[in-house]
């Protein structure tokens, strides 16, 4: 991801703000530019298109969270603490940077075609959980199953319940913003996963 600086950085850090505040849709380049103080054919000058800008927006939000997850991935623990890991280590994430999933919402109810960035970090994401879970099937710590899609059910729940934390507040009472609730949230989630992913406990059935 290319650091951008001046101009460009204001008309990101802009374009970012009103994106995952309004969607694509909703934003226009105008609005952009008078937020970044900049004149009207800056995007056009800078990033080429709205929609290339939008890209940038979607990299430099997600980017990050990729490396998080990439670096907990590789720190040499057995394979089910890593995968415990990369599970605190997205709740813990998406909680300090909510820009992902809000970003993911805006994306989801537009319903257009997920940016070529965003793709991308999806599947690092996925590839980097699914060569964990892997390697603790070989090492037969890890129960059997297709670990692309023993992936796919560990990302949803972070992913999920982070999704509609103000539905799951209004609607039954769990408000992840109070930090005790959280810390059950994210230790249950945790236990439900080590125990349906253990192949001890598969053994013992």
């Amino acid at each position: 991801m290319t650091q951008q600086t001046g101009t460009a950085r204001s008309l990101l850090d802009a374009a970012r703000e009103l994106f995952i505040a309004l969607g694509y849709d909703g934003t226009s380049i105008r609005a952009i530019t008078s937020r970044a103080q900049a004149n009207l054919g800056a995007v056009t000058y800078h990033f080429g298109s709205k929609s290339a800008l939008y890209e940038a927006v979607a990299e430099s939000v997600m980017t990050p969270l990729r490396d998080h997850l990439v670096g907990i991935a590789g720190s040499g623990q057995p394979p089910l603490d890593r995968v415990e890991a990369l599970l605190r280590g997205f709740f813990e994430y998406l909680r300090v940077h909510p820009e992902p999933a809000r970003l993911m919402v805006q994306q989801l109810a537009s319903g257009r075609p997920a940016p070529d960035a965003v793709s991308r970090i999806i599947r690092t994401n996925h590839d980097t959980l699914t060569q964990v879970l892997a390697e603790g099937q070989t090492d037969g710590t890890i129960r059997e199953g297709n670990p692309r899609f023993l992936a796919l059910s560990i990302i949803a729940q972070p992913v999920w319940l982070t999704l509609v934390r103000h539905l799951l507040q209004q609607t039954i009472g769990i408000d992840q913003d109070e930090r005790h609730t959280r810390q059950d949230l994210v230790e249950t989630t945790v236990r439900f996963v080590r125990a349906g992913l253990s192949a001890q406990l598969e053994a013992r059935r």
